[in-house]
């Protein structure tokens, strides 16, 4: 088992974290829940081993609880064994370096995605650091680097490649290229990571495709919610990524998910995801490609590696093959920051030729957005009167925003549901 403390500023939320992590065995009973000097509250907790990315666990038991801060808890023998190491690395590279130990110790907030280590943007923006890394060879960074994650790592989850997680970008990043990760240890060519939310495997690489563990919460509601997702009908992902919402929906159990995303890297680790998790051969169709029948037929996850603008034509490319092909979409997934807006015609369009003729059965369209707190009251029926002009067939019914969590101040990743029912 590690150990984590909790940091918790609200006096009124401990009792009930406290109590939802004891339900998941969470909650380390050995310790007492302190406050430290600055009024924040830590609560100890405990997870196992085999947890690959805590925050992202700790976020499914406290979904409510925006981005947590958790401070990893070592023993003294630990810390002194690190510090020995240190002191003992840095004396036989430069034994006259006169640097603090102390000042340079590991950051005390982390992700793991194994086998990658990565640190917040600024870890290593302090005084001491910076002077540290100024007067040092790369041979000697590498070398503590690799200490670092030595130090870190468990028999079971052996750390080799070390990042800088700067800010995602706010402004449009379709292809969602993480243009600010800063490496700092191993070769980032070729390398993959990876993660397990909510059961589910997800891998990547983090040099041409990004992650947000802050999803972890929409893509839970995923599983755990809409009575409609199921083997007898299909979904729809206008921008599938690596299958950070397309795997959640293949779990749940649809038919099948016709997937749209530009980045062959993403493609890539959508396919991988969806093997290793039990979802059978992703298809994957290029642009330039016709649609092979007999592998559409076979395939729960079809991948199309162009942009979305051609989801209509290629709609309309398998209802020519076989005419008898039965297509009844449930749900269409629109899951791009800063906003998804550009999609929402194909969106309804889809659903107005392929979304189910029984007067039982809806069809839902999912709105990703990044919007101010002072238009949370408004997006909802301001978007359903938007949606309402691009449907011929249906009628928008808003159901649903939930605040995903918090992308700056002042500003939330929503989700809109909206339902289409038949005129």
């Amino acid at each position: 088992m590690e150990c984590y403390a909790l940091a918790v500023e609200d006096r009124q939320t401990i009792r009930k974290i406290k109590t939802s992590l004891e339900k998941a065995g969470c909650f380390d009973k050995s310790k007492k829940i302190s406050a430290d000097s600055n009024g924040v509250f830590q609560i100890p907790i405990i997870v196992d081993t085999s947890i690959t990315d805590v925050r992202c666990h700790i976020t499914g038991i406290l979904p409510n609880l925006n981005d947590p801060v958790l401070t990893k808890l070592e023993n003294s023998t630990d810390f002194s064994s690190f510090e020995t190491k240190l002191s003992n690395l840095l004396n036989s590279f430069q034994p006259n370096l006169k640097i603090s130990i102390d000042k340079i110790s590991i950051p005390k907030r982390f992700s793991i995605y194994p086998p990658l280590l990565l640190f917040p943007a600024n870890s290593l923006d302090s005084k001491d650091w910076i002077e540290f890394l100024n007067s040092v060879d790369q041979t000697l960074k590498d070398a503590v680097f690799k200490l670092i994650l030595n130090h870190l790592s468990t028999p079971t989850k052996q750390l080799t490649h070390l990042a800088l997680n700067k800010p995602i970008p706010e402004s449009d990043n379709e292809i969602r290229h993480p243009t600010q990760l800063i490496t700092l240890y191993g070769n980032f060519n070729n390398f993959w990571c990876h993660t397990t939310q909510n059961g589910i495997y997800q891998t990547w690489m983090p040099i041409y495709t990004m992650f947000s563990r802050g999803n972890i919460k929409e893509k839970a509601r995923i599983l755990n919610s809409y009575k409609d997702i199921s083997i007898q009908r299909d979904v729809v992902d206008m921008y599938a990524g690596i299958g950070y919402f397309t795997l959640s929906y293949l779990k749940r159990g649809a038919r099948r998910v016709f997937c749209w995303e530009i980045n062959p890297y993403s493609v890539e680790g959508l396919s991988k995801g969806a093997l290793k998790n039990g979802f059978g051969n992703a298809y994957i169709v290029h642009r330039d490609e016709k649609i092979n029948m007999e592998k559409l037929r076979s395939s729960r996850c079809i991948v199309f590696l162009e942009s979305n603008i051609y989801c209509l034509e290629r709609f309309e490319e398998i209802k020519k093959e076989i005419t008898n092909f039965e297509l009844d979409i449930s749900h269409v997934n629109l899951g791009l920051l800063p906003t998804s807006t550009d999609s929402w015609p194909y969106a309804c369009k889809i659903i107005d030729k392929y979304g189910s003729l029984k007067s039982n059965l809806s069809s839902w369209i999912h709105v990703h957005e990044n919007i101010g707190v002072n238009d949370l009251d408004t997006f909802m029926e301001s978007s359903k009167l938007t949606l309402q002009g691009l449907t011929t067939t249906k009628k928008i019914e808003p159901i649903w925003l939930e605040k995903v969590k918090t992308f700056a101040p002042d500003v939330y990743h929503i989700v809109g549901d909206f339902r289409l029912t038949n005129l």
